[in-house]
This record gives C-alpha cells, structure tokens and sequence, in this order.
C-alpha cells in the first residue's frame, strides 16, 4: 500500500498570453507547499510530473524547498501521461460547435478580440467556451475527435498511475486540472461523464492525496490547500 501526493500547478498566466508559466504567485504557491511537505516530516520516494512547462516548474518549486534544506529527492519524471489535454481539442472541437452553434460561434469571436487587446474578460470568455467544449468532449457529442477521445484520455490517466512503482511508499505527482479531477472519478468509482464535475472547484497548487492497494485508489483529501491556509489571498483557481 503507497499514498500518492496528486498535486495540480501552481498559478499560470491567467490571460492565456503565456499560460505554461508560472506567475509569481504560482511560483510562491509551489514553494510554500514544498515547505509544507517539510514541516509535515512529509518524503517521496518518487516523483512524477507532465512534460508542461507549469507543471515542471511547480515540480521544481516543491522540490527546491527540499534541497534547501539538504534532504535527498529523487529527480523528477517525465510522463506526458500527465498532461493537461492538448489544446488541438478545444480548437478542434470549437471548430465543429462554430459551425453548428451561431451563439458559440459570437462568443468565439467576443474571446479572440478580448485575447489579442488583452482583455480582463478573456478568462471569462474562455470559461465559457471551454465548458462547451469539454460537455461535448465528455459525452463524445463529435466523431472523430483529435487528438484522442476522452475514454483515451482516460485510459492515459490510467496508465500515468500504472506508471509509478507499486513498491514505493509515497509518491509526488505533478500534473493539472482535468487529470486530477479525473483521478477523484477513478478513485469514487463514478461514470466518466460524470469526472469533469471535479474541476470547477480544483485550486492551483491544491494537494488530493490518494491511497493505492493493488490497482485500486481510494480519496484520502481532496483540492486541499494547507500551504495558504494563513494567507488566502493566495488561493486561486485559474
């Protein structure tokens, strides 16, 4: 039996111009977690990250507050397995609903213009869209869909826990929103349909902790943020 420490990304660039970087704050946030893992006498035996930039760099945040205090950390792996899903989707499948949805489509162009004038009101745009976008990624509304669908994302996320070694007692996994929220999914035994109720909710930096028997998972904590407890000015979610 092992616990996996399911972590998603600190703060990106919440205007979307750099959005697989980390902010200052998304920096601060992976940081104060490493800490926290420290002061909770918490160690890795493994640790695990997507090859996005966000999620390497939210990796090295954690793990630079170990070094810093001269503990041995295993070096971290690279398992695309992890990855948010590719943005080829979203603009794959926003191109069917456009050609079908006129008030998509308006809300499409309303998202560009805010974008390219660097608009406060691009995030909101792009919530809105994105929450088409995956209601008809998870239901397989579209046929074909690049670059997978979502039972292949699933069985990704699947095989990125079969990835880490079952003889280890705890384990650190970088990753973001919509893995996560598909581990809690996996873990309560729900219809996949059903897993994207999670990521409304899931906070950057936010710590799920699961413990694995075999090939089963079960929720231990869920989208905690002990780290920012004292300074909620830092709990964000996009």
């Amino acid at each position: 039996m092992g616990l996996i420490y399911l972590v998603r990304h600190g703060q990106a660039d919440r205007l979307g111009k750099d959005y697989d970087t980390l902010t200052d704050l998304g920096k601060t946030q992976a940081r104060l977690l490493g800490r926290y893992f420290i002061q909770q006498r918490i160690e890795f035996d493994s640790v695990f990250t997507g090859n996005l930039q966000r999620q390497k760099q939210t990796a090295s945040g954690i793990l630079e507050s170990f070094q810093s205090e001269e503990f041995c950390t295993p070096k971290a792996i690279e398992n695309e397995n992890w990855n948010e899903f590719d943005p080829r989707l979203w603009l794959s499948l926003a191109a069917k609903i456009r050609n079908e949805d006129s008030d998509f489509a308006k809300l499409y162009e309303n998202y560009k213009t805010a974008w390219e004038n660097g608009d406060t009101k691009t995030r909101d745009y792009f919530q809105e869209l994105i929450q088409r976008v995956l209601d008809d990624w998870v239901n397989e509304i579209w046929d074909p869909v690049e670059p997978y669908s979502f039972s292949e994302y699933v069985n990704r996320i699947v095989s990125g826990f079969e990835s880490i070694p079952k003889d280890v007692k705890s384990s650190l996994v970088v990753s973001s929103s919509t893995p996560v929220a598909i581990a809690m999914g996996l873990a309560c035994g729900m219809e996949k349909r059903k897993f994207p109720v999670f990521m409304k909710s899931i906070l950057n930096s936010s710590l799920s902790i699961f413990k694995r028997d075999g090939n089963s998972l079960e929720p231990v904590s869920w989208n905690s943020v002990p780290h920012l407890y004292k300074n909620p000015e830092l709990h964000t979610i996009i």
